[in-house]
């Protein structure tokens, strides 16, 4: 199997935040074969990492996505970068610097998915979001900018979402101001990729890492520096402020709840509460606040699943894009 990959640069709407006549960009890679682009039935997949992550975390799922569709599901992928991270922050980063100095907030990465998945390149396709920890945020916050019954969506799949009801306020407990502490002290520089790769690979989150998402991190991650080292391409400072964007966490929550009638949502959760307690998992799918997903799955790991198990990851999403395909076929057959 060849799987081709093409990048894009993705121009965002205007922002009120943003200094007149400027505009961030939003960075994306589309990955098909031959085979899949001409199947035009098929579904277009659109992945959303989460905080300091960056598109290409999601590749070694990609590739064994393309690998293990044995159904023929999938038509095409498409990953994307927030504005502040990966390459999108290398092409926004005069704008970052001389006007966003605290980087960018869910729900402007929210308006650029949602002009992207509307926009002519995308026409026609069916689109399953995947979207991983605070990336879960910008993608359902993504259907407050579309007209939810007429949108390109199809199905939402959050993988480890990191949302969770207001009356469970994370910030009121504390665990976030640590956290972002932590980030904002945290090395971001090393003498080389490599060098980056042995310290990462030796210490704890990364240790536990796949070694092809570890690999994916160090080559596209990293950017180099004037003086010859390495640094992160995302500004520690605008990951660590990403946490703080407390309204869109919360109000991403209850988004579920106002769309979850017309769009279907699948949520993945790893079997190891490491970042998000069993009752903040439970407050997404809260019935009796009206929010009701299509289905929810368990795995092996922790809140990094996309880091951790992305093979076992891929199986699970191909199982659920065969379900999600036979949901829509049913849906279809029942209006002739």
């Amino acid at each position: 199997m060849q799987l081709e990959v093409s990048p894009f640069v993705f121009t965002c709407p205007q922002d009120a935040r943003s200094a007149p006549g400027t505009f961030l960009k939003m960075t994306a890679k589309r990955y098909s074969t031959r085979k899949s682009s001409a199947n035009v039935d098929g579904i277009t997949l659109l992945f959303g990492h989460g905080v300091g992550a960056h598109k290409e975390v999601w590749e070694p799922i990609i590739d064994d996505i393309f690998r293990l569709d044995t159904h023929k599901c999938v038509r095409e992928a498409w990953a994307v970068d927030r504005q502040d991270h990966g390459d999108a922050a290398l092409l926004n980063s005069e704008e970052l610097a001389r006007n966003r100095p605290d980087g960018v907030y869910s729900y402007e990465w929210s308006e650029a998915i949602a002009a992207f998945a509307c926009s002519p390149r995308l026409q026609g396709h069916r689109i399953v979001t995947i979207s991983h920890s605070a990336g879960a945020i910008s993608m359902v916050g993504s259907t407050k900018f579309i007209d939810v019954e007429n949108s390109p969506y199809v199905a939402m799949i959050l993988v480890e979402p990191s949302m969770v009801a207001a009356e469970l306020d994370p910030y009121t407990e504390g665990g976030i101001g640590p956290l972002t502490s932590a980030i904002r002290v945290r090395r971001d520089t090393w003498a080389s990729r490599e060098a980056a790769h042995k310290w990462m690979g030796s210490r704890f989150p990364w240790n536990i890492w796949d070694p092809r998402v570890l690999r994916a991190h160090i080559d596209h991650g990293f950017k180099d520096t004037p003086d010859g080292n390495v640094t992160l391409k995302c500004n520690k400072f605008h990951e660590a402020n990403a946490f703080m964007d407390k309204v869109a966490h919360f109000d991403s929550v209850d988004q579920v709840g106002r769309v979850c009638r017309m769009l279907p949502f699948h949520v993945v959760w790893g079997d190891r509460d490491d970042i998000i307690p069993e009752a903040g998992k439970g407050s997404i799918s809260d019935r009796s606040q009206g929010r009701f997903v299509a289905s929810i799955t368990k795995m092996e790991g922790g809140h990094m699943l996309v880091q951790e198990n992305p093979t076992n990851l891929a199986v699970e999403l191909c199982r659920l894009f065969e379900t999600i395909a036979a949901q829509r076929a049913r849906q279809v057959q029942s209006r002739l």
